[in-house]
């Protein structure tokens, strides 16, 4: 658990495991916590390195300028930070979106690319999903009510079979102490809806895999295939029973077919 002044900004990261470096970004509202179901999978291969975004968990301040340039440069700046020159990338939604641009922007930096329920596609619905959330927080909708709506986006279908699952994913999430603000949120949500991917899909030579869940709602796989085909070395999966938190629905299944890719030679 390490804090690193980057920019203008304190962020916080943490890493857990050995080998080759994967940097791990999460996505909108997430923090480097996110990615703990697919830890004990990923790190008997590789050293990952999770940053909290900014505007999210322990960076701080957390009313810091964001925008989705200004997330992949804190992400290049920790990477010289820790001396590595090319790492392995790995973006969950928002994190896709940061990995993409790392990509484009950097591409002697990115050895390769997995993007996980993400792409170059910018859907006016999509947005149009995110700031309805946020504006629902905004108008001060009770944490159990917001939490519950938000879940059903996130999650597959099984997550819902039991109540008391259900109850108590929205106290923790209620209560945890590095919990995003609605402000913050609304400064990511931003960010995401000012940001257009198509312009540099086109130029991200690195090998890239993206993963999909086949129950994505708010980033259904047939719409996510057409558009990640901008992409010229891009390979897709779909997880068939997962949603929009693939690895969360399926740690062992996402796992399995991001090791398979980073892998390969």
């Amino acid at each position: 658990m390490t804090m690193i002044p980057i920019n203008d900004v304190d962020l916080y990261y943490e890493t857990a495991g050995d080998g080759a470096p994967l940097l791990m970004i999460a996505g909108l509202s997430s923090d480097s916590q996110s990615w703990m179901p697919v830890v004990p999978h990923l790190s008997p291969h590789y050293q990952l390195i999770m940053p909290d975004n900014r505007a999210v968990g322990r960076t701080e301040p957390a009313d810091a300028e964001t925008s989705i340039e200004q997330m992949a440069e804190d992400c290049a700046a920790l990477l010289d930070a820790l001396g590595l020159d090319r790492v392995r990338v790995l973006g969950h939604s928002m994190g896709g979106i940061v990995g993409m641009h790392m990509a484009a922007q950097w591409p002697d930096r990115v050895d390769r690319l997995v993007i996980a329920a993400s792409g170059p596609a910018h859907s006016a619905r999509r947005v149009s999903l995110i700031d309805t959330l946020v504006a629902l927080g905004e108008a001060g909708t009770s944490d159990d009510l917001w939490f519950r709506s938000l879940f059903h986006w996130l999650f597959a279908p099984p997550f819902f079979d039991d109540p008391a699952v259900l109850d108590n994913a929205v106290k923790l999430s209620a209560t945890y102490p590095y919990r995003q603000s609605i402000a913050a949120m609304r400064r990511q949500a931003d960010a995401i809806a000012r940001y257009d991917a198509r312009d540099i899909a086109g130029r991200i030579k690195a090998p890239t895999l993206a993963v999909l869940g086949g129950k994505d709602l708010l980033f259904p796989p047939e719409e996510g295939s057409q558009a990640l085909q901008s992409i010229g070395n891009i390979q897709i999966e779909i997880l068939p029973d997962a949603a929009h938190s693939l690895h969360w629905d399926d740690p062992k299944g996402f796992s399995e077919r991001l090791l398979a890719f980073l892998d390969a030679r």
